[in-house]
């Protein structure tokens, strides 16, 4: 909690907050959903304060009734928090879309550390390419505590060769290993096509959906890029994983009293 850090730290974040607050004409929009994030999102936001970058920005958070931990850490450092009460992820991002300003979207997950470089890299090359929608690149995982262990080393190493696999395998294939943790497009291409929020699908669902709603819009680019993402915790045997859209979450809870989503 920003309570535990020190004061010199404390102070950094809340004025990059009123940094971001000041920025008129955002060229980028950083949309990060949330709900039950407490145990990741602050080491998040120390990773975007460390965000190096030549394209003013801002940052939105999208409330999806989100825990009260997770929202006394935003209002705490003063940032930037819209509210969405519909329940899933693809209304929370579907929000942050419209209230954006930018010309070009990233859309972000709150357990989730990006590279310093990370807006530059996958901002940028729509500023150079007229006919490019899409920007994306994959995540490798960290375990608790931030550690990388021998194991955790070879997993990754094994998901970025299973990733490179998939983008030799065309278009199509290419698409449908997406992640949302680390994609940018273009605004108003995408906000023609909007998210598609009456999908009965797992958490996540908007990832490969949406490359390949604006992969028929215009070019897109892989962009080899770090970003590491928490591991989700054990799924016990015999329990769904939460679907993403109100209708459907509330059989899942009657179903099983311990879902819980993790964005």
């Amino acid at each position: 909690m920003p309570s535990k850090l020190g004061d010199q730290d404390y102070i950094k974040l809340v004025s990059y907050f009123k940094f971001l607050a000041a920025v008129e004409k955002p060229m980028v929009s950083l949309v990060i959903p949330v709900f039950r994030a407490e145990k990741t999102l602050l080491a998040h936001i120390i990773s975007l304060m460390e965000l190096k970058t030549i394209l003013p920005y801002e940052i939105i958070f999208v409330d999806n009734n989100a825990n009260k931990e997770t929202l006394s850490i935003l209002e705490d450092l003063g940032a930037n928090v819209i509210k969405e009460a519909k329940q899933g992820i693809t209304h929370a991002r579907q929000k942050g879309l419209e209230v954006a300003r930018g010309e070009v979207v990233c859309t972000m997950d709150p357990d989730t550390l990006y590279e310093p470089h990370y807006i530059d890299k996958m901002a940028l090359p729509f500023f150079l390419e007229s006919k490019l929608v899409l920007c994306y690149s994959n995540t490798i995982s960290y375990e608790h505590g931030m550690t990388l262990s021998s194991k955790m080393r070879f997993r990754n190493y094994l998901k970025t060769q299973y990733f490179r696999y998939r983008l030799s395998q065309g278009p199509l294939k290419r698409m449908k290993f997406v992640r949302a943790a680390c994609l940018a497009f273009r605004r108003e291409p995408f906000l023609n096509i909007g998210y598609r929020t009456d999908l009965k699908a797992v958490a996540g669902c908007d990832d490969g959906i949406v490359a390949i709603d604006l992969n028929n819009s215009g070019n897109s680019k892989y962009i080899a890029t770090t970003a590491y993402t928490a591991l989700p915790p054990a799924r016990e045997p015999g329990k769904p994983f939460p679907f993403c859209n109100e209708k459907y979450l509330e059989q899942d809870v009657a179903a099983n009293k311990d879902v819980v989503l993790n964005y």
